[in-house]
Order: structure tokens, then C-alpha cells, then sequence
């Protein structure tokens, strides 16, 4: 404890559009407490992120038998979904935080850093939404991440979705129906006005919620969830390509999705493909460091 009092102490965060991962470190980079909140997607409200990005601190706080006061200590990195848009950048910096000091950039780009472990590659997050990130000598380039209603096509929550969609057509005879167009569709107790209530209300967590039951349908060879899925891995694959035309020689694809879509790539991506070398939350913390570093330059 009296360690932990003398050093600082640096705060990493993760904040998707599902969850808002924190982690505390000391001065060695000794991981000291972690923990998990709601989604933190800036897109959410202000307001909202930064309550659960305090509370994760917290927590994460006790979970390193520290009293809830050393928040002020905390020299945070925060890598947040909704960060492309420069009106919530500006949101977030201008926020009256507790923390000693703090920094920010999209989820991707300090994914890309702990990925990397601060040097050079490329990234795919492929989860709740898309974003991808490439760091080439000092140089950036972020690609998708511009949100669930008009970007993101390679996600999880365009995927469900589509299946959605889909299984509205299919109720109504307009396509042919499947075996994934009527398990929607018993979700929903075949009846389109329960799902235009859920569309009325429905965040992308929710419709990443039906992604699984498209990949399940698939391994079954159901064409419907086929197809669905070729448009989200062509969209991701192009990412990727351009990933690789801006320089970036190692490709790190991360998120709930990584692992269907890595093996639906061709092989001129794929024998770049490498597993990350850390997480976002390490990326995070990199980048408070480097911060610091020049706060006190």
C-alpha cells in the first residue's frame, strides 16, 4: 500500500459500445485491478459515459484495495467508441473529470497501440460496430467507426440487423424464408409490430444481439445467413486492404467477431494476420504514459 501511495498510478479504459473495460497499473506496469462496466460509446451521452467510466474506476479501484479518494490520483488514457466525430472529442476533453490528468482518442487507436505494443501495424475491431486503425510511422489512418446507422457494415450489429430485415421479408413472402428468417421471427413471436417496437427503442447492442443466431444458422448452411455474412466480410476485408496500401505490414483483427471474419479472409490478408499483443486497455495506458511524458517535458 505505501508502494501504491508514492508511485503513479496510470488508468486505462476500453470504452465500446457494449462495455467500458478499466484497468489500474503502477509506475512498473504492474496490473493492480481491472473491471467492467455498461457501454461507453460517447454517442451514449456525455454524461452517461463518464459515469461509467467512474464507476469502473472505482470499482477497479477496490479491486486494488484502494480508497475510492485516489481517484484524483489516476492518470487516465481513454479510448472511446464515438471519438471520430470531432463535436464529441471536444465533449469529452472539455468534461470536468476527477482525474490527475487525462488523455483521449478513439478505441481503435489505442487498440492499434496495444496491439502493437507501440510500434507500427494495423488493426480491425470487429464487434458491436467497425473501426479500423493502422499507425505507420507516426502516421494514422481510422476507417469506418462513423456509427451503426450509416458505417459499421462489417459489424455485429449490422449483421443482426440484416437478419431482422431479412426475416420481415421473409415473413411476407417476399424472399425465401430459412431457418434463420424463422427463428427471428419466432423471437418476435411472428409479429412484424413487436419488432417495429423493438426498432423504436433498439441500440446497436441490441441488434448485435441477433448475430449469433446468423453465424449459428450458417454452420448449418442456411444461404440466407450467407449472404448476410458476405456482405460484412467483404466490407471488413476491404478495410483490411486499405489498411495494407497505407503501409501497415502486421494486421491484428480484434473483437467478439475476430475469429469468424479472420477465417473468412483471403490468403493475402490472412498471412498478415497476427495475434495482438495486448489489449486496448494496455494501449490505453501506453498512451497515458507518453502524456505524461510530454506534460512534463
Amino acid at each position: 500500500m505505501q508502494n501504491t501511495q508514492k508511485e503513479k498510478l496510470y488508468l486505462g479504459i476500453d470504452g465500446g459500445g457494449t462495455r467500458c473495460r478499466a484497468r489500474i497499473v503502477n509506475n512498473s506496469g504492474d496490473t493492480l485491478g481491472e473491471a467492467t462496466r455498461g457501454g461507453a460509446n460517447t454517442r451514449l451521452g456525455i454524461d452517461h459515459v463518464f459515469g461509467e467510466i467512474i464507476a469502473a474506476a472505482t470499482m477497479a479501484l477496490k479491486e486494488s484495495g484502494l480508497p475510492d479518494d485516489r481517484l484524483s490520483d489516476l492518470h487516465a488514457g481513454l479510448g472511446l467508441a464515438g471519438l471520430p466525430l470531432e463535436r464529441e472529442r471536444k465533449l469529452a476533453e472539455s468534461y470536468k473529470h476527477p482525474f490527475a490528468s487525462a488523455c483521449f482518442a478513439t478505441d481503435a487507436y489505442t487498440a492499434c497501440l496495444g496491439a502493437h505494443d507501440g510500434g507500427d501495424g494495423g488493426i480491425l475491431i470487429v464487434g458491436t460496430g467497425t473501426c479500423g486503425q493502422a499507425i505507420v510511422a507516426d502516421r494514422e489512418l481510422a476507417l469506418a467507426g462513423w456509427g451503426f446507422e450509416i458505417s459499421d457494415i462489417g459489424s455485429g450489429a449490422r449483421i443482426g440487423r440484416s437478419a431482422i430485415e431479412t426475416a420481415l421479408l421473409a415473413h411476407e413472402d417476399l424472399v425465401m424464408p430459412s431457418e434463420l428468417t424463422r427463428a427471428v421471427m419466432l423471437h418476435f413471436n411472428n409479429n412484424p409490430e413487436e419488432i417495429v417496437a423493438f426498432a423504436e427503442k433498439a441500440r446497436p447492442a441490441d441488434y448485435g444481439a441477433f448475430c449469433p443466431m446468423v453465424f449459428d444458422a450458417d454452420s448449418h448452411g442456411d444461404s440466407a445467413a450467407a449472404a448476410i455474412i458476405d456482405v460484412a466480410a467483404t466490407a471488413n476485408r476491404n478495410i483490411l486492404r486499405k489498411l495494407q496500401e497505407f503501409g501497415a505490414k502486421r494486421l491484428s483483427l480484434m473483437g467478439g467477431l475476430a475469429e469468424q471474419m479472420a477465417k473468412r479472409m483471403p490468403d493475402d490478408i490472412r498471412s498478415h494476420l497476427v495475434p495482438a499483443h495486448n489489449d486496448a486497455l494496455h494501449g490505453a495506458i501506453i498512451m497515458a504514459r507518453k502524456h505524461q511524458k510530454v506534460m512534463h517535458a
